[in-house]
Formats: structure tokens, C-alpha cells, sequence
């Protein structure tokens, strides 16, 4: 999280933040942020899951099945691989 910041932007940040909070408000001011943060985490998290899902459901699995089945019956299938057998070098041995 901290990569883009270098340490003395966290520290001007931070001497920023006790000039205009103030240092009795501070604590109160990190406890806000650190929720927004978990929030946020949890929600990327859900978001993370249900692309997850979504990629796995069964509906893509039946079109990547009939896309294979397509692809077996195709006429010119059969005319390929024996194009392709035909012009490689015989094995050697």
C-alpha cells in the first residue's frame, strides 16, 4: 500500500496531519481511515470472489464444450491434420 508514497511523503503527511486534526483528534482521524481501508479491502475481496465465480459457472463450461464439439465435426478438421502429417519430416531412429 505504501509504495507509492516514499517515507518522507508519510512524514509530511503525518506532521500535516497533527497541524490540522491535531494531536488529541488523531487517534479518533486513524481509527476513520483504518475503516475505510477494511472496507474497502472487503469489498475488492467480495468483488475478487465473485469474478471467481463468475469464470467457474457451468454456463462456460457448456459453451467451451460445444465450441470443442464444433471444432471435432469441422470438415476441413480431418483435411488439416493430415496436411499437418503429411508435411512433417518423418521421425528419425
Amino acid at each position: 500500500m505504501f509504495n507509492i508514497f516514499s517515507w518522507q511523503h508519510i512524514i509530511i503527511l503525518v506532521v500535516i496531519a497533527l497541524v490540522v486534526v491535531g494531536p488529541k483528534d488523531l487517534p479518533r482521524l486513524m481509527r476513520m481511515v483504518g475503516s475505510w481501508v477494511r472496507q474497502g479491502r472487503s469489498m475488492l475481496q467480495g468483488l475478487s470472489k465473485s469474478f471467481v465465480e463468475m469464470t467457474g459457472t457451468e454456463d462456460l463450461n457448456e459453451l467451451r464444450a460445444e465450441l470443442n464439439a464444433i471444432k471435432r465435426k469441422h470438415p476441413l478438421s480431418s483435411l488439416q491434420s493430415a496436411i499437418t502429417a503429411a508435411t512433417e519430416p518423418p521421425p528419425r531412429g
